[in-house]
């Protein structure tokens, strides 16, 4: 009997490779089977979990009021459809035109009311299993993606993504939603477009483009995916060019049908979205150059968060940051920086350098962010770096491998019999991510708790100091009735938005704040004068005539009282309160029709505002019509009221 021959040893691949002929296989590499991969998905995800625990017992928090609990077609519920998808992203709490179509979050956040209302709890247990799913999502993606690379790498780079301070933003705050959707289903695009090539089923080809779409109507800024999967594609398949733009290009069929019904939606509003210098500072640069300088200074401080995650802080605006030129050292080594990474991707790109994919992968999907392609409508969000920071932890993984020559492909938890350093090192770090994120995420619980830990941090940011001032003045105020419950609170109040003002003296919110504090102190002559104050820099805001309206109201102008009213109500037709002032003045002219038209018309955007279902049921009975307004007294007893 013969012997058998000993197996030979199989040569690992080395990290780098040099480019592939054509002639090869346009299958991608398949991973090779590796003991213990599974659990790198399950630590993700229960990581992902693990580090935001804390935050399910959180409330509503920053913008989570103006797309969920002020949004009244999102509490409409489902069957507000038609209007979620016809609308712009904040029709249902503001009157302004906007520039946001992000339809796909609106309906999750109207399933999550209708399922349970008014329960941020609820919302943000769904961020949470959500961003935990990413994870688990991301290594089994990822770990297919980069087949020829050490799997170490890839579990070290999903790790170092779902750990990392910056998300906390995204997680902790539940209207930032649309990130977590768009690059969860963005990767999940990817996921299908490589179970196509491996299994050679077009139906995973369907399944990546469906959800493509999906992402795309989660946030606009997917639309950078459509660089990203031709990139992705040709980098670590072995396909030709035409193959690669053949399936990326299926991709621009949702994109198109997309920015198409986005078009449509968007050009319909009265007007277009104004940006102000308060919500982004580099409206205010004098040029394109300086402009271009401003955008690269805040890019340099956008990669330095991601390096240095320390001081956290969710708005840097004016005029804590103003506009710079290329003087200033911050805007040159900011355009240096970037100039020098985009180069330097260039020039290594046919070598299909991995770290060249990771700076492009950043580069690409953090563009629409920037600045520098596009003015948005703010000049800084940590939220902004969720898909970009992948590209960075891609970058760290690496050079991490590359440091203790990494290179086995067989084994994650001990490469080339390393893992004890080399996981030590990644314990050390995702363990500084973990107490990062974890210490950050209480200050996320409400707006009060964000403003105060931010106020330090950005000291001179008007924005800041204004709803810094506006939950101050709450402290004092019974938030049912307006009584102040203690004077001491709303005067630190006042103290805050004078500061906002002396910070911007044409900050119109700003005025109108303190006017309300004022009124709440019962001080009528300094409110009307800071009311006049915010309508000379933004006549017929809505909300500061309703205002004065109901001092004019007190001094028993109703006359005066109702023009303000109907003014503020051809500002914003939407504007409840303004509606049920106006209802409540015509009442007491005994013009009751007049009085229910205004009421019935506040009640189609808050269908169970009790006090409009008290006010007809009664304006009926007063007009001799009672068992008109019965039913509307009935359901108020049935709401509570």
């Amino acid at each position: 009997m013969s012997k058998r021959k000993p197996a030979k040893p199989v040569p690992q691949r080395p990290v780098q490779r040099k480019p592939v002929s054509q002639k090869d296989t346009e299958a991608p590499q398949k991973p090779l089977a590796v003991k213990g991969g599974m659990w790198v998905g399950i630590l993700a995800a229960a990581l992902g979990f693990i580090l935001y625990y804390n935050t399910l017992g959180h409330d509503y928090c920053l913008d989570d009021f103006s797309s969920i609990k002020e949004n009244w077609v999102v509490k409409g519920g489902l069957k507000n459809l038609d209007l979620i998808f016809s609308k712009e992203y904040r029709y249902g709490s503001w009157n302004s035109p906007g520039s946001l179509y992000r339809p796909l979050a609106l309906t999750i956040f109207a399933w999550e009311w209708q399922i349970s209302p008014d329960n941020p709890h609820f919302a943000h247990l769904i961020n949470v299993l959500l961003y935990a799913f990413t994870g688990w999502l991301l290594w089994i993606t990822w770990r297919r993606i980069l087949a020829a690379y050490p799997p170490a790498m890839t579990a070290m780079a999903v790790l170092i993504f779902m750990a990392h301070p910056v998300h906390t933003e995204v997680v902790a705050n539940i209207k930032s939603l649309d990130e977590i959707m768009s690059l969860l289903l963005c990767t999940a695009a990817l996921y299908g477009v490589w179970q196509y090539f491996e299994r050679n089923n077009s139906a995973w080809l369907v399944m990546a483009v469906l959800a493509y779409a999906l992402a795309l109507f989660s946030k606009e800024s997917s639309i950078t995916f459509l660089a990203i999967f031709p990139l992705t594609i040709w980098f670590f398949t072995h396909n030709p060019i035409s193959r690669v733009l053949r399936v990326s290009a299926l991709m621009l069929i949702p994109a198109v049908l997309f920015l198409i019904i986005r078009h449509n939606v968007l050009s319909s509003q009265p007007g277009q979205e104004i940006y102000s210098v308060l919500d982004n500072f580099i409206v205010e640069a004098a040029g394109p150059a300086e402009r271009i300088a401003s955008a690269f200074m805040m890019c340099g401080r956008y990669l330095w968060t991601l390096v240095a995650p320390h001081a956290l802080v969710h708005d840097m605006g004016f005029p804590q940051m103003k506009a710079v030129t290329f003087a200033d050292w911050r805007a040159l080594l900011g355009f240096l920086v970037y100039a020098g990474m985009f180069v330097w991707a260039l020039m290594n790109l046919r070598k299909k350098h991995f770290l060249a994919f990771a700076i492009l992968f950043y580069l690409i999907t953090f563009s629409l962010f920037s600045n520098v392609l596009i003015l948005i409508g703010t000049s800084y969000g940590e939220r902004l770096l969720y898909a970009p920071s992948l590209g960075f932890a891609f970058a760290v993984a690496y050079l991490i491998c590359k440091m203790f020559k990494i290179d086995d492909r067989t084994n994650i938890w001990n490469p080339g019999g390393r893992g004890t350093v080399v996981w030590g090192l990644m314990g050390a770090l995702l363990a500084t991510y973990a107490i990062k994120t974890v210490a950050r995420n209480p200050a996320w619980y409400d707006s009060a708790s964000l403003y105060a830990a931010d106020i330090v941090k950005s000291p001179d940011c008007a924005k800041l100091n204004y709803h810094n001032a506006l939950e101050v003045t709450k402290k004092g105020v019974d938030e049912k009735t307006g009584n102040v419950t203690d004077s001491t609170w709303v005067s630190k109040g006042i103290e805050a938005y004078t500061k906002a003002i002396q910070l911007y003296p044409k900050y119109h919110d700003a005025y109108g704040g303190r006017g309300l504090a004022y009124f709440r102190l019962k001080k009528y002559d300094q409110a009307f004068e800071d009311y006049q104050k915010s309508l000379e820099y933004r006549p017929g805001d809505a909300k500061v005539l309703s205002n004065m309206g109901f001092i004019y109201f007190l001094r028993n102008q109703l006359d005066k009282a109702e023009e303000v009213y109907r003014q503020s109500i051809q500002s914003d037709p939407r504007f409840v309160d303004a509606r049920r002032n106006l209802g409540a003045v015509m009442a007491m002219k005994r013009n009751f029709p007049a009085a229910i038209e205004q009421w019935e018309e506040a009640l189609k955007y808050d269908q169970e505002n009790v006090t409009l279902l008290k006010y007809i049921g009664q304006a009926y009975k007063d007009m001799g019509q009672p068992e008109k307004g019965q039913p509307y007294l009935d359901k108020a007893a049935r709401l509570g009221g």
